[in-house]
């Protein structure tokens, strides 16, 4: 039981440490991301790339575009 619970409680912290050199931020903002499918055991990996990735609402909703998780 108690391996259970430690895995609920693994968190994943993803960052893109270039675009901090890139840009200037006004705001930062922390927000979480609802999973779908095979690609979370990859993100608990570490096997996402943030280069090409950017935020945008749509429908009150934000989405994460072009960020890339490898298999």
């Amino acid at each position: 039981m108690a391996n259970q619970k430690d895995r609920l409680q693994k968190t994943v912290d993803i960052r893109n440490r270039k675009a901090g050199f890139e840009y200037h931020f006004l705001l930062k903002y922390t927000a979480g991301i609802m999973l779908m499918g095979t690609e979370i055991k990859s993100i608990r990996e570490g096997k996402v790339n943030l280069a090409d990735a950017y935020c945008a609402f749509f429908r009150d909703e934000l989405y994460v575009l072009n960020m890339h998780i490898s298999t």
